[in-house]
């Protein structure tokens, strides 16, 4: 198995995409139940969320490579 194949498979891991699903609503609770002096709380968890979604769009990207070298044009 390479290394797309893997990561299609972790994409469509229930387990796997649940357990992101929550944390990714756990730091929207933070921000959206946070007192209105509490910027750094909400400054930390929207960065936490941000990399939650860029670490899941990495592991698509490499998913889609395959994809994608299908896809791409064939000059030589």
């Amino acid at each position: 198995m390479d290394a797309a194949e893997r990561a299609a498979t972790l994409l469509r891991d229930e387990f796997f995409m649940d357990v992101v699903k929550k944390q990714q609503e756990m730091y929207i609770q933070v921000i959206l139940n946070s007192r209105e002096e509490d910027v750094d709380l909400r400054e930390r968890a929207l960065i936490k969320h941000r990399a939650i979604e860029e670490f899941i769009a990495s592991i698509q990207s490499i998913a889609d490579k395959k994809e994608i070298e299908k896809k791409r044009i064939k000059f030589f």
